[in-house]
């Protein structure tokens, strides 16, 4: 577990998939604004199964000194849902060589901490120790409160904007390095 004077930032366990839980539903409700869909948001609602812990899928939490989930942001292997995404990245993804970084979701009374780059410099630094991956890649939408400028201010380069498409989304990859020096695959 690594910290910070106000978090943690700890994997996914037991004791906290019910914390990660109640913080991707919010998120996804209340931030991405798009109704539940069991099957889109399957992983928010058993996290644990779809985050096993494996160098394929993981789920990191923060912490906050009462031991409260405040923050989320996982992986997962990179492939892309044909027909959810721009065909070129559903391709250019398809070689299982890129890492997703996902559900990067904050509660409001935990934002502007540092929270948010502190769990995507672990998530980046724990798929660059595995060494499987070649690219970090990850979808925002416009309409997240401060989602876009965040990842723009970590250096993230648009390589789509499928936000008038079928996914509603931007897509980025992470540069060569990522906050903190935590090195993106």
């Amino acid at each position: 577990m690594t910290g910070h004077a106000a978090w943690s930032v700890a994997p996914l366990s037991p004791a906290t998939v019910a914390g990660a839980r109640e913080v991707l539903r919010r998120c996804v409700a209340e931030d991405f604004g798009v109704p539940h869909d069991p099957v889109l948001h399957a992983d928010v609602d058993d996290p644990a199964r779809h985050y096993p812990g494996t160098a394929e899928a993981f789920l990191l939490v923060a912490l906050d000194v009462g031991g409260r989930v405040v923050a989320t942001a996982g992986l997962r292997e990179g492939r892309l849902r044909p027909g959810l995404a721009p065909g070129h990245l559903v391709e250019r993804y398809a070689d299982g060589r890129t890492a997703q970084l996902v559900r990067v979701c904050v509660r409001p009374d935990a934002r502007r901490r540092g929270t948010a780059r502190a769990l995507v410099a672990a998530v980046c630094a724990r798929a660059a120790a595995d060494g499987r991956y070649e690219r970090t890649a990850l979808h925002a939408y416009r309409r997240s409160p401060g989602a876009v400028a965040f990842w723009e201010g970590l250096g993230a380069r648009l390589v789509a904007d499928d936000t008038a498409g079928p996914s509603g989304s931007v897509f980025y990859e992470l540069p060569a390095a990522a906050p903190d020096g935590a090195r993106p695959a």
